[in-house]
């Protein structure tokens, strides 16, 4: 029955809702029924009334007041709005999820070189539907690569995950490999049921859903700074954060804790080298 429903919601989310009216009704008493609290209307980039379908009230942004970017402090931010589903340190090239999945690093960044990240801290953060599905840049530097990798549409719901279904190795995703100063990280963006695409404003024409593995590089990287909107889900999934082992992070964050993106989750022994633009 959930998946049928879901399945259901899937279809109709693109679908413009005629009635300003019946959007707002829908939006908040439909979201708070059964997401509560609900929607937060003040956060919101626009009223509720004027989005036009589930789908562009999915993608929202959000008013800069309420996701306040720090300045110069050596942290690494929440890449997204969501709840902190697992975290903790790479070894053997591996990382733990939720009841006890193990995931290889090779296996989720695909041709990606993995080795940078051994030793490195992980964060895995689940979106929900009353989140902003807009994914940031969790730290000044540069965006040295972006990898689609296709795959499944699987839940990634927690409670829908199986050893012998790993989800985050079997769905489409893309990965932003981001360097700055002495380290680096990846923003592992999964894609889960219902993901109808992934965009990204650093690349308006691409588009998520091709059966083969696609790399985008620069020459030279350009600056990205922290809280740069970088990517978009059409419908929730989850992201995995992935820091280098040079970096020294420690998390400021705990298992089950609800993070907004701009929040610092790790904190660093030494500030990551801000890079600027050469133009």
């Amino acid at each position: 029955m959930r998946l049928c429903l879901a399945a259901t919601a899937v279809k109709l989310s693109g679908i413009p809702i005629p009635s300003r009216r019946l959007r707002l009704r829908l939006f908040r008493d439909l979201y708070a029924r059964m997401y509560p609290p609900g929607l937060n209307e003040e956060e919101a980039d626009r009223p509720l009334e004027t989005y036009r379908s589930f789908n562009a009230l999915f993608t929202r942004g959000v008013k800069p007041e309420h996701r306040p970017i720090p300045v110069g402090t050596p942290e690494i931010l929440s890449p997204c709005d969501g709840t902190v589903q697992d975290a903790g340190r790479v070894g053997g090239g591996r990382l733990m999820t939720v009841k006890g999945i193990e995931y290889s690093l090779a296996s989720l960044l695909a041709d990606a070189d993995s080795q940078p990240y051994e030793g490195g801290q992980f964060m895995i953060i689940f979106l929900s539907p009353i989140d902003c599905h807009r994914v940031f840049s969790p730290l000044d530097g540069r965006l040295e690569r972006v990898l689609h990798i296709p795959g499944s549409r699987l839940l990634v719901h927690p409670p829908f995950q199986r050893p012998e279904f790993p989800v985050y190795t079997m769905n489409e995703r893309v990965v932003f490999r981001l360097s700055a100063g002495v380290g680096s990280c990846a923003v592992v963006m999964v894609a889960g049921w219902g993901v109808g695409n992934i965009t990204s404003p650093l690349a308006p024409g691409a588009r998520s859903g091709s059966r083969r593995v696609r790399s985008r590089g620069w020459d030279p990287p350009p600056a990205i700074e922290r809280g740069r909107w970088i990517a978009t889900f059409e419908l929730g999934s989850s992201v995995v954060l992935i820091t280098s082992s040079s970096l020294e992070a420690t998390p400021l964050v705990s298992l089950n804790e609800r993070v907004r993106y701009g929040q610092p989750v790790f904190r660093l022994a030494s500030p990551a080298r801000p890079l600027r633009s050469s133009g």
